[in-house]
């Protein structure tokens, strides 16, 4: 199974060069579940079963959404999330047994909330705990089934300190491991893969696939030709499920 997670800095529907060149490198990448983050409707996979949040009112242009998780097995079902906006869950019926996928993102450092008064990573934290909520309620409603959590974390989780806050480094780590979810993309990929940026793109997994072993890769947001299309990198999990 390859799981892997992309946040593509909100493409526009006619942007059609750019728009190829994500196609291109998502074909290639060939994973059999996507987290897409800061995406849009022109972005599609053909064979792959698709469920997005919704766009946001005055915020989104055209076709743009937040997160759209893409399977290319059958989606079973929505479930509901706190913040239906930024966060999708889908149950998956894939061939090594359900497994509930949920794609999201949390707030970057300086977003200031919706009163526009909040201090840089407070948002971040709070949205830390709702998520929290989240994955301990589908974990106790599905105890036997795999899970998936992906997307723009906005932590780089390497040590670095290339983005990242200690305290809400250590907030996520404590909400993940009481949800019993391993991050299996924590390394350094710059020193690993050669790239310029630390990753804050993230795939953690529990249940049944938590018990695997697992293979990591990441691209950068450039093409081999020079063309930005976005300004994360990607990741890709293959776990031996």
């Amino acid at each position: 199974m390859r799981i892997a997670t992309w946040n593509l800095e909100r493409p526009k529907l006619r942007s059609a060069t750019k728009n190829k060149a994500i196609l291109d490198q998502l074909i290639a990448i060939d994973a059999d579940l996507w987290v897409l983050t800061e995406t849009n409707d022109a972005i599609k996979l053909p064979g792959y079963f698709a469920a997005s949040s919704p766009p946001v009112s005055g915020y989104h242009a055209a076709g743009e959404n937040f997160t759209t998780v893409l399977s290319r097995w059958p989606i079973v079902r929505k479930l509901t999330t706190q913040n239906s906006s930024l966060s999708v869950c889908v149950e998956v019926a894939a061939p090594a047994g359900p497994c509930l996928v949920y794609g999201t993102i949390i707030p970057y450092a300086n977003y200031r909330g919706a009163d526009g008064q909040s201090k840089r990573w407070v948002e971040h934290r709070n949205s830390i705990a709702a998520h929290q909520s989240d994955w301990k309620r589908l974990r106790a409603e599905f105890p036997a089934h795999s899970i998936v959590v992906a997307g723009d974390f906005n932590q780089s989780r390497d040590g670095s300190g290339w983005y990242e806050d200690a305290e809400s480094v250590q907030a996520l780590s404590a909400a993940l491991a009481e949800c019993e979810l391993a991050c299996v993309t924590q390394e350094d990929f710059r020193r690993s893969f050669g790239l310029e940026r630390a990753t804050i793109d993230h795939v953690c997994i529990g249940g049944p696939l938590g018990a695997t072993s697992v293979r990591v890769e990441a691209w950068p947001g450039t093409t081999a030709g020079g063309l930005r299309v976005s300004d994360h990198n990607g990741v890709v999990v293959s776990v031996d499920a």
